[in-house]
């Protein structure tokens, strides 16, 4: 393996990692958001909390986004290195 493949593969995983990390993010703020929420005028400050995590998890979920997108083509470049290497080599 030659340093740009080892370094490519370095990069897979700290995307995967990330990827992995913001998954479990988004978890934990889905088990705190709820569905349907019926609230009287005492308790505005829990309409304001699920407004708060809804905008948590639609940023996050832009993130996750990119991080797919960014994850898959780099993929793919790995993938047609590989072959390129394993051809160079017959």
């Amino acid at each position: 393996m030659n340093g740009t493949f080892t370094s490519l593969l370095i990069v897979e995983s700290v995307l995967t990692a990330a990827a992995v990390a913001m998954f479990l993010y988004r978890g934990v703020l889905g088990m705190k958001e709820e569905d349907h929420i019926i609230l009287d005028d005492a308790e505005r400050h829990l309409a304001r909390e699920q407004d708060t995590i809804r905008s948590k998890v639609t940023i996050l979920s832009r993130y996750l986004k990119v991080i797919g997108v960014a994850w898959s083509v780099l993929a793919v470049v790995l993938f047609g290195l590989w072959i390129v290497q394993g051809l160079n080599l017959i």
